[in-house]
């Protein structure tokens, strides 16, 4: 009797084991059945957002066809091409801080822009690629080595901003605006001194950087007075809108009375005006003889900042500018690999490396360039 009842236990228990486990199982089945409707969801979903991603470059591809030359638009057609492919292959793509820090000169080479905090001037806001731009450039400028001011133009679309545009150290850049003083008085010049004679100062000023030639020019615009000649400099630099730039010494002179300012805006739209007036582009022309200007520039002997790493092919008419502690150049970029000419403008003061100070603007224009070119 007492087996049959233990038998009769025995029976209960696994009845409602084996009830349990029909119910569990029954559970189960319901979550995976549900679970595989939300994965086919799932799919669908991806499915739907890969198809957008790719009509969206194809009509990106479509305007950059369009508008081969704009930048922005190339950078539209880029984005959506690494949108579509990240989306593809199940990816997400994003900025990295570790790669843009550690990557940063390969990012230069390829003319690709990483994200970066940091305030900048800008001139005209109307170019968000030029916004984009900037903040990368102020990225890259070294923080424990002296002062820097770059200003940027991109000149198939006239638009231009700034970084830090303050009054700075000419340095040589002063002999810009000396040429650009020399050819407004030039006919009044030749009067007294033939063609010849100021040509063979105004190349070594501006091809090699020649001091004297710089110093004996300012003598004849004063009509032998070194003063009037640095007054006819100054209002020269008033007349044309270029506030931040006068000239207190001659080259080489002592800065007890004063020393010689710019900035890289007044260098800048200095440039700019050359360039435009060349290609027929300027709106209201006020250099004279900007032609005779863009020759000189463009034999311009030393390459060792702005035009240093340029791809082969691409030209740069430059000016460059140095102290014991200052390293200046300012440039027009032109012969571009996609007609996107530039101009380009680097001044830096207090420096405690002039040789990096150097390599700085050799790594950055070349990274300029490729942001618009490549």
């Amino acid at each position: 009797m007492k087996k049959n009842v233990f038998l009769y236990i025995v029976i209960a228990v696994l009845a409602v084991a084996l009830a349990g486990l029909g119910a569990l199982n029954v559970r189960s089945l319901d979550k995976l059945a549900s679970l595989q409707s939300k994965v086919n969801e799932l799919q669908k979903s991806v499915q739907e957002v890969s198809d957008s991603a790719a009509e969206l470059s194809t009509k990106a591809d479509q305007l950059d066809a369009l508008y081969p030359d704009d930048p922005t638009v190339a950078s539209a057609a880029a984005a959506a091409g690494v949108q579509s492919d990240s989306q593809n292959s199940g990816e997400v793509a994003g900025p990295s801080a570790s790669s843009d820090s550690q990557d940063s000169s390969s990012s230069q080479e390829a003319g690709t822009l990483s994200p970066s905090s940091g305030s900048s001037t800008f001139t005209d806001n109307s170019d968000s690629s030029m916004d984009n731009l900037l903040n990368q450039v102020q990225s890259l400028l070294p923080s424990g080595n002296g002062t820097w001011s770059v200003y940027v133009c991109n000149l198939a679309k006239n638009t231009e901003g700034s970084i830090n545009d303050q009054q700075m150290q000419a340095a040589s850049l002063i002999k810009l605006f000396i040429m650009g003083a020399v050819y407004e008085n030039y006919d009044q010049l030749c009067e007294t001194y033939d063609a010849d004679t100021l040509n063979s100062y105004l190349n070594p000023m501006i091809t090699v950087s020649d001091n004297d030639a710089a110093n004996t020019l300012v003598n004849m615009l004063g009509g032998g007075d070194d003063s009037a000649g640095m007054d006819v400099v100054n209002a020269f630099c008033q007349a044309h809108g270029y506030t931040s730039t006068s000239m207190g010494r001659l080259l080489l002179h002592s800065n007890e009375n004063g020393d010689n300012y710019t900035s890289v805006n007044d260098c800048g739209h200095f440039l700019k005006e050359i360039y435009q007036i060349n290609a027929g582009t300027a709106e209201s022309p006020t250099l004279s003889h900007a032609d005779a200007m863009y020759s000189l520039l463009k034999m311009q002997e030393r390459r060792n900042k702005i035009p240093a790493d340029m791809p082969e092919g691409v030209s740069v008419a430059n000016k460059t500018g140095e102290l014991d502690n200052v390293e200046n150049d300012v440039g027009i970029i032109y012969n571009t690999t996609k007609g996107i000419d530039l101009v380009v403008c680097f001044m830096s003061q207090n420096l405690s490396s002039t040789g990096n100070a150097q390599e700085t603007i050799a790594q950055d224009s070349r990274m300029i360039y490729g942001y618009y070119n490549e």
